[in-house]
């Protein structure tokens, strides 16, 4: 579906869950607004002593994420966003970089995203996917919801030396190979990227 995408969440020490993300997008010609739901808007942290309060990270994510597509040419001022987290799972925020920005994408430029792929990594303003907290047990967590394809940065391939039969995994570097990755076929012919500008992501199948 368009701007619906599977992100990865860390649950407990050694479990994930597959993190629907929904993103609705609306043209609005240089009036465009950014809704984030599903999320808390502050987090606080510390002792009765010092606490500290600061934004939450889920929205500190999608506000970077906005930053990179506005660098690749992206005129996201020209829509109203709204990003939805649903089902009330414990969102942190970095690791779901990847996929809130290629929910935005697909609702910009209507391009549906595949349902069988899962995806965990957070993107540096510069577009590049940095690395991520409990890649196994989001990796687990992606083939027990059913996925068969699993988006990981590049930096945590090493930690996935086990065997997880059945599920094909990307180790990436950029959000154009994420992209490449996740739009499914058929509506790539049509995208505005072209095929040149997307690295080849290291791939493994265990």
């Amino acid at each position: 579906m368009v701007g619906l995408v599977n992100g990865l969440a860390v649950t407990g020490p050694s479990s994930g869950a597959l993190l629907e993300i929904e993103v609705l997008v609306q043209e609005r010609k240089g009036n465009g607004t950014l809704t984030i739901t599903g999320i808390a808007e502050e987090e606080q942290s510390g002792s009765q002593v010092r606490s500290i309060r600061r934004k939450s990270m889920a929205r500190s994510s999608v506000e970077n994420v906005i930053s990179v597509l506005k660098r690749k040419g992206e005129r996201t001022d020209d829509y109203d966003i709204h990003v939805n987290f649903p089902g009330g799972t414990p969102v942190d925020g970095p690791s779901a970089g990847i996929a809130i920005a290629t929910g935005i994408y697909s609702g910009i430029h209507d391009l549906p995203i595949s349902n069988e792929v899962a995806m965990t990594g957070e993107l540096s303003i510069h577009g590049k996917v940095k690395p991520i907290g409990g890649v196994i047990a989001k990796v687990k967590a992606a083939k027990q919801a059913g996925a068969t394809t699993v988006i990981i940065p590049k930096e945590n391939e090493q930690a996935m030396l086990q065997n997880i039969e059945g599920v094909t995994i990307h180790a990436v570097t950029t959000f154009d190979e994420v992209l490449k990755l996740a739009l499914l076929e058929s509506a790539r012919e049509n995208e505005v990227i072209p095929a040149q500008t997307f690295a080849t992501p290291s791939t493994f199948t265990v």
